[in-house]
Parts: structure tokens; sequence; C-alpha cells
């Protein structure tokens, strides 16, 4: 397969024709009457204020024992580094600059969204996409993203991730939270599966349950294709932000992932008030991971929910309502686990409510 590249320097033809005159030892006098031009001609190809023609090619090719495709290729050349050199100046044409737009996140559907302004003023659009991502210019990395758990961990974070927390870490600017307390924080996870005993109607009561520890919680719907659950970082005065996608509408997925990112809070994994702003993202709940902090922060969840282990003695409705009184958890936290273990997705999938609806009506899903 070719391999393009762009030079790092390109010269324009005449430096060429200078060279080779140089190496016949001819004048630019004899140059020009062998190929029957005018001296004023050659003198400008010289000094790169004459383009060379194809007419002009086939001359140069003729006298120098070339091809006329040489010539006219280092003329394209030139002018294709010329024309690079305007496009990344300061009078960036719109048409790159909307490139770059579209380039840094999917500006349609962030629009339609409402994170940042519809406009058609490109200084506006670029100043509001710079403020989301938390960067100086297009050009800058986003640097709340440290570290991620995904399933693709050798490709990048994606730009509708990227997208998605930024607008996370702008609604839990607008958040006033009690002083972080990890301790607090801790109890409360470990209290969580009690309290939302009841289904989908605590949904609203979070954020103010984790605010009085310190936490922002926020539920913002991904990105289409953003294939996120959750995310846990840090802003930059220090306070500890959760994001929830409630992707999947189930409620038990929702329960799971907010005590998954906060395992990774009162496990040390993200240090709120550290110099360096962390984030961990959360792929897929319902699948293994080999990352050490993700099995751990499972594992906590696990405790918190069934602090003995799971024991089920059946898939069936009485046994698993059997289960979850047991526990003091609601019955689709027992079929979700029961649908982590099993594999078996379909199992009483009915039974299980959803969550989008509850938050919708909280004006709680951005």
């Amino acid at each position: 397969m070719a391999s393009d590249y762009t030079p790092a320097e390109v010269f324009p033809p005449g430096e060429y024709l200078r060279d080779e005159l140089g190496e016949r030892g001819w004048t630019v006098t004899e140059f020009a009457e062998i190929i029957g031009r005018p001296i004023q001609a050659v003198s400008e190809i010289l000094n790169a204020k004459k383009e060379i023609t194809p007419e002009t090619a086939v001359s140069f090719s003729a006298a120098l024992g070339t091809t006329a495709e040489l010539w006219l290729n280092l003329q394209t050349a030139y002018k294709l580094h010329l024309q690079r050199v305007s496009a990344t100046s300061q009078d960036m044409t719109p048409v790159v600059r909307r490139a770059r737009l579209r380039d840094r996140l999917p500006l349609a559907e962030v629009r339609s969204r409402g994170w940042i302004p519809d406009s058609t003023d490109l200084d506006a659009t670029e100043a509001a996409v710079c403020g989301l991502l938390e960067i100086q210019s297009l050009e800058d990395d986003c640097q709340f993203l440290i570290a991620a758990r995904r399933s693709n961990p050798d490709e990048p974070v994606s730009n509708k991730q990227v997208a998605w927390l930024g607008h996370v870490r702008q609604m839990a600017q607008k958040q006033v939270v009690d002083e972080y307390n990890r301790n607090a924080l801790e109890s409360l996870a470990a209290e969580l599966p009690r309290v939302a005993q009841a289904g989908p109607d605590v949904l609203p009561r979070l954020p103010s349950l984790l605010s009085e520890c310190g936490v922002c919680l926020v539920f913002a719907e991904g990105l289409r294709g953003g294939k996120l659950d959750g995310a846990v970082t840090v802003l930059r005065d220090g306070r500890p932000v959760i994001g929830l996608t409630a992707r999947g509408n189930r409620f038990d997925s929702v329960l799971f992932a907010l005590l998954h990112e906060c395992a990774h809070l009162t496990l040390g994994h993200v240090v709120p008030g550290s110099d360096t702003p962390t984030t961990i993202y959360d792929d897929d709940l319902f699948e293994e991971s080999e990352d050490a902090r993700e099995q751990q922060a499972n594992q906590q969840v696990s405790e918190w929910l069934f602090p003995d282990g799971l024991k089920c003695s059946s898939g069936s409705v009485p046994s698993i309502v059997k289960a979850a009184t047991r526990y003091g958890v609601h019955p689709s936290v027992v079929i979700g686990r029961l649908h982590f273990e099993t594999k078996k997705y379909h199992l009483h999938r009915s039974h299980i409510p959803k969550a989008k609806p509850t938050l919708q009506d909280a004006g709680l899903l951005s």
C-alpha cells in the first residue's frame, strides 16, 4: 500500500532548475537561448515569480534530458505546499475551521442536545467547544482525561466520550456540595442498596444524598455510540464528580453504575483534591475487566449489595423475591446479578423497572 506523506519542506521548481543549470555550467542567457524563450521568463521561473506551464515543461525536458512530468509535478507540489501554509495560517479558511470542529466532537449532536449554542458564528462555536472541553484552543488535549477502562484500551478515548464528560463536568460546576468526606461516602454507598429497595422512586433523591458527602452527581444521556455507563472525575477545584448515562434504561444498572463509581472513590482510585485531575470510565458493566481497579470496584459493589455473596436457590420469581428480601435490595438487583453470572440476559427482564422516565420527570436527565 502506498504511503501518503507531506514533505517537511518544499522548494519552488526554480531552485531545481538553478541546480540543473549549475551542474551544466549554463548561464540563464544560454538556457533561454537553448529553449527559445525570453531571458525574463526564465528569470521569473528561477525566482518563483512565474509558474511552469505544460509547454515550458516540454521545453525543459528536451533541453535537460528529463521528463516533462518531473517539472509539472514539482510545480504542483509547490502550489500544494503554499495552499497548506495558507490554510494553517492565522487566516484559516471557514472550511478548515468547520472541519476542525467536527474532528473534536460530533458537533451536530452536541448542538441538538443543547450542550453548546446552535450558532453559525465560527468564533462563538469554537469558544463554546473549547469551553466544553476545558481547553484553550482546538489543538490542545483535554487534561481531564487521564485513566480509562475500556474494552479497546489500545485506542484513544472517543470524541463522543470526551464531549459527554465535558458536559457532565459543566453541569457539576453548577452544583453546591459539602466538603468531600470519604468515610461518609463509604457509609452511604453501603446503605444505598437498602435505600433503593423501593425502586426508581429513589433516583431523584440521589444527587442530594451524594452532595452531603461532597460528591456531585450528574445524570446525562450518552451520545449515540458513546458506549458508557458512567465515569468518575475530579473538577479543577478538587470536587469529585460521578456522571451516569442511564444506558440500557435499567434501574439495576443505574444503581450498580453509581455504586461502582463510588467504589473508585472510596478505594482511592480517584483522589479528590490531587494535582492531576483523573477520570475513570466504565464501559460495559456486564463484562469482566482485566483492569485490577475495575475488579476491585466490582468486588466492593458486590459486598455492598450481597455482604455474604448472593444466595438464590433458583431463577424463579419467588426465589428472586425471597433473596431480595433477605438482602434488603430491589428484586431487579438480584435479577441483574443473575444476568451477570449466567449470561441469560432475557431472564425476567420485564420485571426490571426503567430508570429514564423517573429521571426525566424529575428533570435530572440532560
